[in-house]
């Protein structure tokens, strides 16, 4: 006699075989079976709310993998834990595959392996949080060369997975300006520029009270009127001095040169009555003090004529030696 079959185990198996191959068929549709992808790890220090696992790396805006986890990484202890230590050691780690097979160069697809991204790090390269949707809220991974953002490595050079440097969100970005900001307010003594000033303000208000500002405001039509006829007058100085001083230097010219004439000429003849007489004799010691008297009034004669020939205007300025006196 045959056992009857059990319709529960039987259900089991069909149902067990269609999951399978369902499975099969999602993981063989969608090719990552046979997809070699390169896992790196970029450590990031903001809020990570929004990225969730299967999120899209997105280079110049080309899908080049996926995130493959999220994590949550806390210093360890030390002698010293302050609130400061851990905000400052907190890191998420977020896990990423890199499809190779996404790239292509001059035509030909090549690799985007691990040491082709060693060199586009090198050059610059970093990853960023960036919004995918603003309705949604959730997050993406950008890559994108910065080569103005330094790399900060969180593993040590000996690490097996690699380790793409991460640049802050625009968010972060604006925060520690405002933040930098803020600081800078912050060590300003705004009590005592308020104090300096009122002080200002104050000796400002006196000053315009004063009745010596009053008295100055109201002479100084009267002062500009002075200084105006005083320009007035010079010009008008000015002008006649134009107009005159040919004749005028012409005149003094033949002056100084007939009193020179005339001077050499009396020395010639004083000179000549001084040979005549004793050296010891009163005449002869009075002519001889003449005689120098008379020299240096024909140099200074002439010491004029040079002087307004090269200089026509001295006659009014007077000579530089005369400025400095």
């Amino acid at each position: 006699m045959s056992t009857k079959a059990n319709p529960v185990t039987i259900g089991a198996f069909v149902v067990g075989a269609i999951v399978l191959v369902v499975a099969a068929l999602v993981v063989l549709g969608s090719g990552k079976f046979f997809t070699k992808t390169t896992k790196a790890v970029c450590f990031f220090t903001g809020d990570v709310m929004g990225l969730n696992v299967g999120a899209p790396v997105k280079f110049k805006g080309v899908d080049v993998g996926s995130v493959a986890d999220v994590r949550l990484r806390i210093p360890e202890e030390t002698a010293v834990v302050t609130p400061e230590n851990i905000k400052a050691g907190v890191r998420m780690p977020v896990i990423v595959e890199i499809d190779n097979e996404k790239v292509t160069a001059e035509g030909a697809t090549t690799t985007l392996d691990e040491t082709r991204l060693k060199h586009l790090i090198e050059l610059g390269l970093r990853a960023q949080l960036v919004s995918q949707s603003l309705v949604t809220g959730l997050l993406l991974v950008k890559l994108d060369f910065m080569p103005d953002v330094p790399p900060k490595f969180v593993l040590g050079p000996e690490s097996k997975l690699l380790e793409i440097p991460t640049a802050p969100t625009s968010l972060e970005q604006i925060q520690a300006v405002v933040q930098d900001v803020v600081r800078r307010l912050e060590a300003i003594d705004l009590e005592r520029l308020v104090g300096a000033a009122t002080g200002a303000l104050e000796g400002v208000d006196q000053l315009m009270k004063s009745p010596g500002l009053k008295e100055a405001v109201d002479q100084l039509p009267t002062t500009l009127a002075n200084v105006n006829s005083a320009v007035t007058s010079v010009k008008d100085l000015a002008a006649r001095f134009n107009t005159e001083q040919g004749p005028l230097l012409q005149s003094l010219r033949g002056t100084s040169d007939k009193a020179g004439v005339a001077l050499e000429s009396a020395v010639t003849t004083l000179r000549s009555m001084q040979s005549l007489l004793a050296p010891d004799a009163p005449l002869a010691v009075e002519l001889a003090t003449t005689l120098r008297e008379l020299a240096a009034a024909s140099h200074s004669v002439r010491l004029l004529a040079d002087t307004l020939d090269r200089n026509p205007s001295a006659i009014v300025r007077g000579t530089e030696v005369q400025a400095k006196k």
